[in-house]
């Protein structure tokens, strides 16, 4: 996984490189801070003559800003580096999501998308923000240390001192390893876990309210909190064991190198000074081995959330784009033929076939109506004919062409579905209009709003069409939802028009005026999927979905 993390990283590789060696230069002027005043100590307790004060002062002073500049150089190099990563993973994500889309929001659901397209990013980021670098220094860092104690004083106290930076780094990298990834695995999945569980409880918040189902799914929650609550007490653990490692490991090398060091300076193998020099060099490389302890922390976070997005990343798309699309061969230039040939199709994951050997034909510019009961198949007829899945056997067309031939992008042009629960976004009336078709016409606009019969609620709203409607459309009725949504629909004029129980909010005497108005909206073919048996009045043709087979039925009598 790292491997593959510094492969993402080639485009930014020359900012890192310098936050690195920004990153040293900022350690090293930090160990000079504190090496310093022991190399003038020890000078004073050999009886040399040291520089002076306003000499002292001046280096000191050299020394701080140097540091202070590296530091906002390490900063500004890493930041900028890891920021333009973040964009990048989001850009690759979502470019990786689409051809999922829309099977994958199904499959894995919407609030676990979210996670990983926000909380597990952000977690990446860290890799490259607060690894990279600090891994460089702590090998830099700790490898001069034991250079200069060498020069300074000969092997015996260099030996000492590498072996204790090996025990320390090996202590800190393998304290919980093991049980830190693990646990940073488990916390990452019930995180995305937590967030579908607020996304459905958001979306289903009228029926959960209807209910009473509030403790019901309060305490799901609760749950899968306890889940995240417990894999982060064994990581505060870890990490409070890693901090006590952290302070250790400087006490014992000041232990041993006092131990190893005092008796060649009372014999004056060495000078005071020169085991001062030695001494002041355990705290001043602390901070290069202290990024060790934190990596303990955010690296296992870091790389289970580079995992769970790659695992996404990777997935197979439900439906393929052909190598070769074929052009789109409409009939007329405003409706399209449909066609269902020994259609059978079932869920992945299922074994009941929804469908079995459904043979359909709607002809261009007819209005059709779809009805059974729930669950009996009819929008499924609509997944298949956009490609949200492909059918195991048989063919689905538009105007004579296999939909699998056709690219994803020409296809879902030529149609447009409109559901039940529409999908609003936060805005004004007017863009949720104009999000299929940005280049309508005021004109166009009303004309369908008044298609739908949501041209009265326009009257009547202060703004009109700039009307502000909250978060998913949280200030209009369903009904006006769903009528937002067929203008909409008209807007966009495709060859094909999908309405998928578009009036079941309406009152009867709304629902009977939509139909009346719709053949004057639109010229498409039109399918509509419905139960009210109102609907039917207004059709061509009528098709019953039944234990996954389709017939033909009669539409009623006018009038009845």
């Amino acid at each position: 996984m790292i491997l593959h993390l510094l492969t993402l990283a080639r485009g930014s590789a020359g900012l890192l490189a310098l936050s690195a060696f920004a990153r040293t230069l900022t350690l090293l002027c930090g160990a000079a801070l504190l090496v310093y005043p022991a190399w003038l100590v020890g000078r004073l307790a050999d009886g040399q003559q040291v520089p002076p004060l306003g000499s002292v002062i001046a280096v000191m002073i050299t020394l701080a800003a140097a540091k202070g500049l590296t530091r906002y150089a390490e900063q500004l190099s890493g930041h900028t580096a890891a920021f333009a990563l973040l964009e990048q993973l989001r850009v690759r994500l979502y470019e990786k999501l689409i051809p999922l889309a829309p099977a994958v929001t199904a499959s894995r659901g919407s609030g676990r998308l979210l996670s990983a397209a926000t909380r597990d990013v952000d977690r990446v980021e860290v890799f490259f923000a607060h690894t990279l670098a600090p891994v460089v220094t702590a090998v830099v860092i700790p490898a001069t240390a034991v250079a200069l104690t060498w020069t300074l004083t000969g092997p015996a106290l260099a030996l000492g001192l590498l072996l204790i930076f090996l025990a320390a780094a090996a202590t800190l990298i393998g304290l919980g390893r093991r049980g830190a990834r693990a646990s940073s695995t488990a916390a990452v999945r019930a995180r995305g876990a937590l967030a579908q569980e607020i996304s459905d409880d958001l979306r289903g918040r009228q029926e959960i309210t209807i209910f009473g189902a509030q403790e019901q799914r309060a305490l799901r929650v609760d749950r899968i909190g306890a889940q995240i609550r417990e894999n982060s007490g064994g990581a505060s653990v870890l990490q409070g064991l890693r901090a006590a490692a952290g302070q250790g490991w400087q006490v014992l090398a000041l232990f041993v190198l006092l131990l190893l060091g005092l008796p060649q300076a009372q014999a004056g193998v060495i000078g005071y000074t020169e085991l001062l020099l030695v001494l002041a060099l355990v705290p001043g490389t602390a901070p290069a081995l202290a990024a060790i302890e934190a990596l303990g922390l955010s690296l296992p976070a870091a790389l289970a959330s580079a995992a769970n997005l790659r695992e996404l990343e990777e997935s197979t798309p439900e439906v393929a784009e052909p190598k070769h699309p074929a052009p789109v061969h409409t009939e007329h230039a405003t409706a399209a033929s449909v066609s269902f040939h020994g259609v059978s199709f079932g869920y992945p994951g299922t074994e009941r076939e929804v469908l079995q050997e459904v043979d359909l034909r709607i002809e261009p510019g007819a209005v059709a109506a779809v009805v059974g009961v729930s669950g009996s198949g009819k929008s499924t007829l609509a997944s298949l004919l956009t490609r949200v899945w492909d059918p195991q056997a048989g063919e689905v067309r538009l105007g004579g062409t296999d939909v699998r031939e056709l690219s994803l992008a020409a296809l879902r042009a030529h149609i447009t579905v409109v559901e039940q629960r529409p999908v609003l976004i936060s805005g004004s009336i007017r863009e949720n209009l104009l999000l299929g078709s940005p280049a309508a016409t005021e004109e166009q606009v009303l004309a369908a709003c008044r298609s739908a019969c949501f041209d009265g609620d326009i009257a009547a709203m202060p703004e009109g069409l700039d009307t502000q409607m909250g978060a998913e459309g949280a200030r209009l009725s369903g009904g006006q939802s769903q009528r937002l949504a067929l203008a909409r629909g008209y807007l966009r004029r495709s060859p094909v028009l999908i309405l998928d129980e578009i009036t079941s909010a309406q009152d009867p005497l709304t629902q009977a005026e939509i139909l009346r108005r719709m053949p004057e909206a639109t010229s498409a073919t039109v399918i509509m999927i419905a139960h009210r048996s109102a609907v039917l009045r207004h059709v061509s043709s009528v098709y019953e979905v039944d234990a996954g087979r389709i017939r033909a039925a009669a539409p009623p009598a006018a009038g009845a």
